[in-house]
């Protein structure tokens, strides 16, 4: 198999981009993700990948909760801000305002939408653990098209 054509093919599949957040041993901590998806009706399902190297995939695990943070389609600098190691102050992350929620995962303040899930599962795929999380809470705070990883220019490809 050719992988540069590979990557191009995997490259065309449309990804939002969402800030994934957690509790974490000194506050809460935060990553740019890109691959996350509803995956049942009933319970309320929701899937996302994380690296398995990652401090988030232990943050995830520890806490047994996380949050998606869906930024708007013009809010490309606020997901840099997420590319860096999260640095929370109690009340903000990587300059960036949070609400807490009861199990301690952020909800971005400038976000369109957010989530809380209880992980209901977890499987080893690749180099990358998915967690499977049932909703538990979900805030609306504002309207508009989500942020894709093609607007963005980035690439999540190896």
């Amino acid at each position: 198999m050719d992988l540069t054509t590979r990557n191009i093919i995997l490259e065309k599949i449309p990804y939002g981009l969402y800030v994934v957040g957690s509790k974490a041993p000194d506050g809460f901590a935060t990553i740019v993700a890109n691959w996350v998806s509803q995956v049942s009706f009933s319970p309320t399902l929701l899937s996302v990948s994380i690296e398995e190297d990652s401090d988030m995939k232990s943050y995830i695990e520890l806490s047994n909760y996380f949050s998606v943070n869906m930024l708007s389609k013009e809010s490309i600098q606020v997901a840099k801000a997420f590319l860096k190691k999260s640095v929370s102050n109690g009340t903000s992350i990587n300059g960036h305002d949070v609400t807490l929620t009861t199990h301690g995962s952020p909800y971005l303040t400038h976000a369109l939408a957010s989530l809380e899930c209880k992980i209901v599962n977890s499987i080893v795929v690749g180099d990358h653990v998915l967690f499977l999380g049932e909703i538990v809470e979900a805030v609306s705070q504002g309207a508009g098209k989500i942020l894709t990883l093609e607007e963005t220019g980035w690439k999540y490809s190896r």
